[in-house]
C-alpha cells in the first residue's frame, strides 16, 4: 500500500491567505458572484477558500482574491465579505469543538505523554 492510499479520503484545499493546504472541512469558501462576494460552500463561482480571519487579511493585502477569482476585487467589496467570515470561523469553531475526541470515553480522561 502506498502512502497516498493510507490517507484519508478527505478533499484538502489551500488557504489563499497563508497557502497551506487543509481538509476541505477546516476552511471556508467565498465566491464571487453578481451580487458581490459571499461564504458559500455551495453557490456557483470561483471559491477562495480561508482557515481564519487573519488570513482574510493577509488575502487581501497580497491580492489574492483577485488571483483566486480571476478578476479584479475593490478593497470595498471586501468589507460585507469580512463581516460574513467572522461569522462563518466562529460557526466552524464551535462545530470542531463539538466533535468527540476519538478513542476516548466521556468518562475518561484524555491520555497525556509522560
Amino acid at each position: 500500500m502506498t502512502t497516498s492510499d493510507t490517507r484519508a479520503a478527505a478533499p484538502l484545499r489551500t488557504c489563499i491567505g497563508c497557502r497551506q493546504q487543509r481538509p476541505q472541512s477546516n476552511l471556508v469558501r467565498c465566491v464571487v458572484g453578481p451580487n458581490g462576494a459571499t461564504v458559500s460552500r455551495t453557490a456557483a463561482g470561483r471559491g477562495a477558500w480561508l482557515c481564519s480571519s487573519t488570513c482574510f487579511h493577509t488575502a487581501g493585502r497580497r491580492k489574492a482574491f483577485d488571483r483566486a477569482w480571476k478578476q479584479s476585487v475593490h478593497p470595498d467589496a471586501l468589507q460585507p465579505l469580512e463581516h460574513a467570515l467572522r461569522i462563518a470561523f466562529d460557526d466552524l469553531i464551535i462545530n470542531m469543538e463539538e466533535l468527540p475526541t476519538v478513542g476516548v470515553a466521556n468518562d475518561e480522561p484524555a491520555a497525556t505523554k509522560g
